[in-house]
């Protein structure tokens, strides 16, 4: 993977967090709306996945020889 990939994957894994933490706090406001009923925590399970995933990848490629 290079850079751009990286830092793209970087990008999507933040927001795919921000979604799902906000995502989790509309569903207790409205428990009954139609967005309560979508995986927030899997959600943000992939996004903190991604990003993780990428940081430890950008280590590895700016890491010093």
């Amino acid at each position: 993977m290079e850079e751009e990939t990286t830092f793209m994957l970087l990008a999507a894994g933040a927001a795919l967090a921000v979604a799902g933490a906000l995502g989790g706090v509309a569903r207790t406001r409205a428990p009954l709306a139609w967005h309560a009923h979508l995986p927030w925590n899997g959600i943000a399970f992939a996004g903190v996945a991604g990003v993780l995933f990428a940081a430890i990848h950008l280590y590895t490629l700016f890491r010093p020889a």
